[in-house]
């Protein structure tokens, strides 16, 4: 089979005179193997915890959503370096690196993050 993997994607901003638009429809990507959605919802502290998908066979797109109503988490592909956050009840998405961990930490208090990883 192919484009087994279907991504749309819009992003709008209006602030004052500024703005701008960002809208990608029906992305289609091949998935080698059937593998995913692991490993689901995590609490994630304010001490770094480490996420590893080691599930997967060959890490492919990750989706994480923090759940929390306040407090951001910082994420990275580096202990104690954290080049990326996620505010509360937001998302992000992209694709990982083969043999990848994610390395976490929790603001000022503990949240709650969905993970969803596929198989590439």
């Amino acid at each position: 089979m192919a484009n087994e993997i279907r991504v749309s994607f819009q992003f709008d901003v209006t602030n004052g005179n500024f703005s701008d638009s960002i809208v990608r429809s029906n992305k289609q990507f091949d998935q080698a193997s059937d593998g995913g959605g692991n490993p689901g919802t995590i609490e994630i502290g304010t001490s770094e915890e480490s996420v590893a998908f080691s599930e997967l066979g060959t890490e492919g797109f990750l989706f994480m959503e923090n759940l929390d109503d306040t407090n951001y988490v910082q994420w990275g592909f580096a202990t104690t370096d954290y080049g990326g956050r996620i505010e509360a009840g937001e998302i992000a998405f992209f694709r990982l690196e083969p043999s990848t961990t994610l390395y976490l930490k929790a603001n000022t208090a503990a949240c709650k993050v969905n993970f969803r990883a596929y198989e590439d």
